[in-house]
């Protein structure tokens, strides 16, 4: 008889639900290297949402590396969950390999979970893959943004590579959204040739309730536009950057209109 797969545990494993005094807390936990858990602060009062910022030693995620994280939001929950900067993924010219990052995410009915992180910053030949995996109660909300640029935008191709996969399903398992990005360091050097070099790439979607008016977006040094998601699931903004740090100003000013 074979032996199932037992799943890896995750580095960092966090749930939330709501204290006695009515706002949102931290309710279970498990952080092990690399990362480090301060404490959650409200920066709305005590029934905004919680401000979460897991801190990894280093900022970087290195080649052969597979973090994993686990969050779960229990009804009525409200958590913001941000970055202490940008994550560098670094690239290992003699054996080149993957640094992997896993995200399972659950918002019951009622939560909010806005998941905003930094733009990741890809080294010259660094490979990333990203999955993204979101259980959406009916009635339960989710912000989620992620987006990329290359450390040096005109560094030749040294084989780097950028891959996410993200998928929305219901508690029954029926999915509501896919969403697959795979892109060369190649590729990326060839588009730059278009109108405006874009170098950076980002998304916002907003899923479970009311996001951005459909159409293009202002915002400086970004081609962006908003679209819906079928079934009147929400919405998705696409960026085009002209660098890191214009993608980085625009995940700043989305996160204001979106809170």
């Amino acid at each position: 008889m074979t032996r199932a797969a037992v799943p890896e545990r995750p580095q960092v494993a966090l749930g939330f639900g709501i204290a006695p005094d009515g706002g949102t807390a931290i309710v279970s936990r498990h952080v092990e290297w690399p990362w480090s858990l301060p404490r959650g602060y409200r920066r709305a009062g005590v029934l905004g949402p919680l401000t979460v910022l897991p801190q990894c030693a280093g900022a970087a995620l290195l080649p052969g590396d597979h973090w994993r994280h686990r969050i779960e939001l229990l009804p009525g929950a409200q958590v913001d969950l941000i970055s202490a900067g940008a994550l560098l993924v670094h690239a290992d010219a003699r054996a080149p390999r993957a640094g992997r990052a896993d995200w399972r995410l659950r918002v019951a009915a009622g939560a909010l979970l806005r998941h905003v992180p930094d733009p990741v910053v890809l080294m010259p030949g660094a490979r990333m893959e990203q999955r993204i995996e979101l259980c959406l109660e009916l009635g339960g909300r989710a912000v989620l943004f992620d987006g990329f640029c290359r450390q040096r935008p005109d560094a030749p191709d040294m084989g780097g590579l950028w891959q996410s996969a993200l998928r929305v399903s219901d508690p029954e398992g029926r999915v509501l959204l896919q969403d697959r990005q795979a892109v060369s360091e190649a590729e990326l050097l060839r588009l730059r040739a278009l109108p405006g070099a874009p170098v950076a790439f980002g998304s916002a979607l907003v899923i479970g309730g009311a996001g951005l008016p459909e159409g293009a977006l202002d915002l400086p040094g970004c081609h962006a536009a908003v679209g819906a998601l079928r079934g009147g699931a929400g919405t998705m903004v696409r960026i085009a950057a002209a660098s890191g740090g214009a993608l980085d100003r625009a995940f700043h000013a989305l996160r204001a209109r979106l809170s």
